[in-house]
């Protein structure tokens, strides 16, 4: 794929994803590392869990690009997850162009704390968006099921 056809003002938003874009999340999911092995039952299961969705698509085939999505409590806690771009539209600025959607969206924008998760090397792009990793006391937990 040319950089002329990279041009993110032709993709469109849409909050919520049809039977076959979520086939399209999935398989973004199956190229990276912390999504690998998703199942389309359970992407489904988690989509209607509720919370913003952020879908970049590009018109031209129908092809999802990139995605997020955010749980939130409304006030004080929201937790933004999956964020990914498909790797033929990285180093667009596309990553940029979803993560400023995200926090400019009503639903979150004032929401207390903003929360994700990341590799270090991620740290950087997130810290534009006034994430930080110094969060003194506090410690990432998990139990898994």
């Amino acid at each position: 794929m040319n950089k002329i056809t990279l041009d993110k003002s032709r993709l469109r938003l849409h909050r919520s994803l049809n039977d076959h874009q979520v086939d399209q999340l999935v398989e973004l999911f199956q190229a990276e590392w912390w999504t690998k092995g998703r199942t389309k039952t359970d992407v489904v299961k988690a989509l209607a869990s509720g919370g913003p969705v952020f879908a970049f698509i590009d018109p031209d085939g129908d092809e999802l690009v990139a995605f997020a999505r955010a749980m939130t409590d409304g006030v004080y806690k929201a937790m933004i997850f999956d964020i990914i771009v498909k790797s033929t539209w990285r180093n667009t600025g596309l990553g940029g162009l979803l993560m400023e959607t995200v926090m400019n969206d009503p639903a979150l924008a004032n929401i207390k704390h903003r929360e994700l998760y990341c590799l270090a090397e991620m740290v950087p792009f997130y810290q534009k968006w006034g994430f930080t990793d110094e969060l003194t006391g506090l410690y990432f937990m998990r139990k898994s099921a």
